[in-house]
């Protein structure tokens, strides 16, 4: 398994190759997309993706995708209760565990992890699904053959690498930090490798939480022991990714560390051009730092340890974390900023 991260992300550098719709110019409609997008501005549904009627912004496009950047600065709060700064707090034993199912099976999709695999299973046919950071759009096809509706975002179409630019692109160009989609709207959200690069992940988690319908799903994944990479902001432990996801609101069902893709290979894998052909080091430096406790396990319990008790061990040197996370099923969406 190669977790490298794509040259993309969901919230960084703006495309440059953009422009406005002239008059006279056909409105973009896009039929192929559902109708769940709004103002990035002003919240106000869009029919078309290149005009809003209430705030009279244009937007431009690069090509046939529709730019949907905000222009306007918020105001950003949070409600911070005395729990939320202890980690004696998290739920650690309902909440840091592994799935079924993890780590990144052959089913053809890059970066597609089995549990979240096993969560687009589940949907009903026609679920609209998110995507962040969706680089060239890989995912599409995967989705649409199950019966899923797609949506596809980043910031550019064009920071990704060139094997994966045949998948189609984005059907969005716009910010994590501010969807361009309505409240209630979506299914499930997914985001793999993204979330460290945003500047402020969570703000980004509570779009999230937002703009998906009571009971929808939040699926990503995260560095942490990977190196500083296409401008990455934060790279998060457990601990960092429970409370992002706690901040915005959302129910945590499962947070992990990847279990293929611990950070001795992580490092090697995406330093440079010398370290990346002695990645084979890594995994062997892997199975030294775990074999000690592999051992006390055995000697303890005669029988050899499954990944569940060797979680807070991953743990602490995994290249990155995953997680499943939904809205409550009762809870009210979260309040944008204040525009």
């Amino acid at each position: 398994m190669t977790r490298a991260s794509r040259t993309d992300s969901a919230a960084g550098v703006r495309p440059t190759n953009t422009r406005s719709p002239g008059k006279g110019e056909a409105v973009v409609t896009r039929p192929d997309l559902p109708d769940i997008f709004a103002c990035c501005d002003c919240a106000t549904p869009l029919s078309a993706l290149d005009f809003c009627p209430a705030c009279q912004r244009r937007f431009d496009r690069d090509g046939d995708c529709p730019v949907l950047f905000p222009q306007r600065a918020r105001d950003v709060s949070w409600t911070i209760t005395p729990e939320m700064l202890s980690p004696e707090d998290i739920a650690t034993d309902t909440v840091f565990r592994y799935p079924s199912r993890s780590g990144q099976g052959k089913c053809g999709a890059y970066h597609l992890d089995l549990a979240h695999q096993d969560v687009f299973a589940g949907l009903p046919a026609g679920s609209i699904v998110l995507e962040i950071g969706c680089g060239g759009g890989q995912m599409r096809d995967w989705l649409r053959s199950r019966g899923l509706t797609y949506v596809g975002t980043d910031v550019s179409t064009d920071r990704v690498h060139d094997w994966l630019t045949a998948f189609g692109g984005p059907d969005v160009l716009c910010d994590a930090h501010a969807l361009p989609v309505r409240d209630n709207s979506v299914d499930a959200v997914y985001a793999a490798a993204v979330w460290e690069h945003l500047a402020f992940p969570q703000m980004a988690a509570r779009e999230v939480a937002r703009v998906l319908r009571p009971g929808g799903y939040f699926l990503g994944s995260a560095s942490f022991l990977e190196p500083w990479h296409d401008e990455s902001y934060y790279h998060m432990t457990p601990n960092g990714t429970h409370t992002t996801l706690r901040l915005a609101g959302l129910e945590i069902l499962y947070v992990w560390p990847e279990v293929k893709w611990p950070g001795f290979v992580a490092l090697l894998e995406m330093g440079n051009k010398a370290t990346r052909p002695i990645r084979w080091l890594g995994r062997l430096m892997n199975a030294y730092y775990l074999f000690p406790k592999q051992m006390k396990l055995f000697v303890k319990m005669r029988t050899w340890p499954d990944r569940d008790r060797l979680f807070e061990t991953r743990g602490k040197m995994a290249g990155a974390i995953a997680w499943i996370a939904r809205r409550p099923q009762t809870a009210a969406a979260p309040e944008g900023e204040k525009h």
